[in-house]
């Protein structure tokens, strides 16, 4: 009969055991050869809050203590800890409907369908589980919609008895900073937080199990513009209740690395000129870069990108006269000045002078250039994967979110 480890460190966790001693227990009870990724992979999920460190899980603490605990190597301790926070264990939020719990979250990372909006009409948990790769979005300007977060289960093999959901909304634009977010209730007005429920109800979500907010958030938006939506799945092992740690490294860290966290920035436009406000969180000048990519628009149509600002040493634009193929992409980049914050404004016409039609979309994407010798250039490398840039000596960049902009359904 095979040993069940995560019984053995489930167990250890709710004894109240710090994170070294789960890892000796479990350890003490591995039959050799003993797996040290399983190891570090069972104690990195269960101690998630252990092991989170602002806005990512931390390796390098889970390496120490595992060589604490049981005396490994450092270099063997640090494989399988990297190994361990190379996917997501727990109650996974998709940042997009590719998302399979890679960490760093592939891009783009703020297209969730895990986020749900359906205006006046509540929906039931069996409805948004078994239309799970359906997203809605229908706000009604000025009322309470009910809104909804989803989550499942991955890689974790022990239930989780406390899933839960926290929501929040910003102005439209890309990952804005915490101190921007405004904190969502639930319909009745007086939680944070909505429990997750199975098909099964009120019950522990289980290995591979899909999971609904129970109870609506209430989305109120102010005016008539454009926003932000973000879901933040928690539970016993990983609370997930996000920090206003501030700057434009922890803001795209967070976004990438968090599995259980996810965006909505998917809208029908209101006008032929929606703007989407932009960043610079940090005391430096930064470059910026903009991208439309252009599906589907009637022949003839015009897309162009704007920020103006006095603060703007140049203004930033780029764009096409028109459109005459099924994809065009518009670009444009510029210097953003210290502690920015400016709108980009995405304008486009149609033949007709209508807005955009079904079935076509602007996908507008923001990224962050670091060159060489910039404070964060090092770990932009690791992030990416890209050791030929640093051979090279080559600047990389890193998404900073997506907002997208689609024409009705028919």
């Amino acid at each position: 009969m095979t040993t069940n480890y995560w019984e053995i460190g489930l167990k250890s966790f709710n004894a109240g055991d710090p994170a070294t001693i789960g890892i000796q227990k479990i350890w003490d009870a591995m039959a050799p050869p003993a797996s040290l990724s399983l190891l570090a992979t069972n104690v990195g999920s269960l101690w998630a809050d252990t092991y989170w460190a602002v806005t990512k899980m931390d390796k390098d603490r889970l390496a120490l203590d595992i060589q604490a605990a049981i005396g490994m190597k450092p270099a063997d301790s640090q494989k399988a800890a990297a190994y361990a926070f190379s996917s997501w264990y727990g109650l996974l939020v998709r940042g997009n409907l590719g998302d399979n719990g890679t960490i760093p979250k592939d891009d783009p990372v703020t297209s969730s369908p895990d986020v749900v909006v359906n205006g006046k009409a509540p929906l039931t948990v069996s409805q948004l589980i078994k239309q799970w790769n359906v997203y809605i979005y229908d706000p009604e300007p000025g009322l309470k919609n009910n809104t909804y977060g989803r989550a499942q289960s991955i890689g974790i093999e022990v239930p989780i008895k406390k899933p839960r959901l926290r929501m929040y909304y910003s102005d439209a634009g890309f990952a804005p900073p915490r101190t921007s977010w405004v904190k969502m209730f639930t319909f009745n007005g007086d939680k944070e937080t909505s429990p997750l429920e199975t098909l099964q109800g009120a019950k522990p979500v289980h290995p591979g199990e899909r999971a609904a907010s129970s109870e609506s958030f209430a989305f109120t938006p102010p005016g008539s513009g454009h926003f932000c939506l973000i879901s933040c799945a928690g539970s016993e092992f990983f609370d997930n209740n996000p920090s206003n740690d501030g700057g434009n490294w922890n803001t795209q860290e967070w976004v990438h690395y968090n599995g259980a966290a996810g965006w909505h920035n998917v809208d029908v436009p209101q006008s032929n000129s929606p703007t989407l406000k932009y960043y610079n969180e940090d005391g430096r000048p930064e470059h910026y870069s903009f991208e439309a990519h252009c599906r589907n628009l009637p022949e003839g149509s015009r897309v162009a990108l704007v920020s103006e600002s006095k603060r703007l040493q140049h203004r930033i634009m780029g764009g096409l006269r028109s459109t005459s193929q099924a994809y065009h992409l518009v670009t444009a980049e510029g210097e953003v000045p210290p502690t920015f914050v400016g709108e980009l404004e995405v304008r486009f016409e149609t033949p007709d002078g209508g807005n955009l039609p079904p079935g076509s979309s602007i996908d507008v994407r923001k990224f962050w250039h670091l060159a060489p010798g910039h404070p964060h250039y090092l770990q932009a490398v690791d992030q990416l994967g890209d050791t030929r840039a640093l051979a090279e000596g080559r600047p990389v960049r890193i998404a900073m979110g997506n907002f997208t902009f689609v024409g009705p359904d028919e």
